[in-house]
């Protein structure tokens, strides 16, 4: 059961990803996945349940990769460590952007619920920089500015995909500018 309900999640979650929540039906993920209709509404009941599924795996695995690249590490080198994970993440070939960005622009009228996990999701993020500036003065103002150049470098990622240099640049700028932030705020200086 556990195995057919992995499946039937990563499966999912790849179609999703790729191309989105609306555009992707049951039949979709019963023909990738190689499950039945019936094995499929016996696990998760509808579309709807199963998306709310996707999402909360897909912000476990997220979760435990990102705190996993920084484990042992504060301060400058966990917030740069934070960076450099999501720049990784960005290179990956079917790389598309956040999920949880997509699953609410598509889902926040059929399905509200989204929109709690995507903040829950982001609240994360935020919470895990927050906690790595022990030596750093106004870290919430210093969080703040930190996340919107992550989520920027999020949709970056998606922008200049195909323009490798011009990526490049703005992913190197913008790792400038979080030393800069960094330096400038140290308790230190």
């Amino acid at each position: 059961m556990k195995k057919t309900y992995e499946l039937i999640i990563k499966t999912a979650e790849k179609l999703f990803y790729r191309t989105g929540f609306s555009s992707v039906g049951v039949d979709d993920i019963r023909d990738m996945s190689g499950c039945s209709k019936t094995t499929l509404y016996n696990h998760f009941g509808s579309k709807d349940k199963l998306i709310v599924e996707v999402l909360k795996h897909r912000d476990s695995i997220f979760r435990s990769k990102l705190v996993n690249s920084i484990t042992g590490l504060n301060g400058k080198n966990a917030i740069l460590g934070i960076f450099k994970w999501h720049k990784k993440w960005f290179s990956e070939l079917d790389y598309n952007g956040c999920l949880f960005m997509r699953a609410v622009e598509e889902m926040r009228e059929t399905l509200p619920c989204v929109s709690d996990i995507l903040k829950e999701h982001k609240e994360f993020v935020r919470g895990l920089i927050y906690s790595k500036l022990e030596d750093y003065s106004d870290k919430e103002s210093l969080t703040n500015k930190l996340m919107v150049i992550l989520e920027g470098l999020i949709n970056i990622g998606v922008e200049y995909k195909n323009d490798k240099n011009l990526n490049d640049q703005i992913e190197q700028d913008a790792i400038n500018l979080v030393l800069d932030l960094l330096d400038r705020n140290s308790v230190g200086k």
